[in-house]
């Protein structure tokens, strides 16, 4: 059974567009305004997670912070999120979900996927104007610690 994974787990390696570059634990952190039917809020968020060297990610902790009291109000649910990198300008949360804890305009967004374009120039990755059914919207940059970079994988003559 070991000798199938590890065989199944090459074989994806080598059909992986990139390469990710250090693997591990990261951090991305920044202002992100996120929109819950017509309550906007803009807070100080940090997504914690691991990424792979063939692009898949996971994201582990998210945390809503600021000095806008409404970022108290929103919660991430169904953690750990799965996603990947689907090429070098962009990656793609597959199950990402939040719950915004406001009496009458609250809700849940999602589950869904969630694009966002990548660059390498700040190591970051960037919601613009990213919309999470039902009634959401969410917009800012968030810069990865240790800084990331994603890049095509060359392949081999």
């Amino acid at each position: 059974m070991a000798a199938l994974l590890l065989m199944l787990t090459a074989s994806e390696a080598a059909s992986s567009p990139v390469s990710v570059l250090p693997a591990g634990g990261f951090s991305a952190s920044g202002e992100l305004s996120m929109k819950k039917g017509s309550i906007p809020v803009s807070c100080k968020t940090t997504f914690d997670g691991e990424v792979g060297s063939e692009g898949e990610i996971t994201v582990t902790a998210v945390y809503f912070g600021g000095f806008n009291p409404l970022c108290k109000s929103i919660k991430a649910l169904g953690l750990p999120w799965q996603g990947q990198v689907d090429d070098p300008g962009q990656l793609t949360v597959q199950d990402m979900q939040v719950k915004v804890r406001v009496p009458l305009l609250g809700g849940i967004c999602g589950p869904g996927p969630v694009t966002l374009a990548w660059t390498n120039d700040n190591a970051g990755a960037t919601f613009d104007a990213v919309t999470l059914g039902p009634d959401c919207a969410m917009n800012g940059t968030m810069l990865t610690t240790p800084p990331v970079q994603i890049h095509p994988r060359s392949s081999s003559p």
